[in-house]
């Protein structure tokens, strides 16, 4: 499978999640730059000592990318919230970039510091 497919991929199942249709192309730019952000933090997370590997396995590129993705959107504007309190007004938001679950998927690859 080549990038373009990938990442075509990748965004019709952002679509499918975040907008219920795979063929409305108003948030791709948001999705590509979602999609961006959650690829450097896995490979800082996967390879933290090897700084010349650019580019995800695909089994976590197929599925664990989109779903960091779909978080890192989530966490836009209010969606980020994680707790909330109606008469006192209160609320929180998760601080990390990401869901401690999603990132304990990712095991980092031991090696020498280049």
């Amino acid at each position: 499978m080549n990038d373009k497919n990938l990442n075509e991929l990748q965004i019709e199942e952002m679509r499918l999640e975040l907008l219920g249709n795979k063929t409305d192309t108003s948030k791709d730019d948001l999705f590509n730059l979602k999609l961006k952000q959650a690829k450097y933090i896995a490979l800082e997370t996967l390879y933290p000592f090897d700084k010349e590997i650019d580019e995800l396995p695909i089994r976590i590129a197929k599925d664990w990318q989109v779903r960091c993705a779909i978080e890192l959107y989530n966490m836009i504007g209010e969606e980020g919230i994680i707790s909330y309190s109606e008469n006192g007004l209160s609320y929180t938001k998760n601080t990390g970039l990401i869901s401690k679950e999603l990132m304990e998927e990712l095991i980092p690859k031991a090696d020498i510091p280049r």
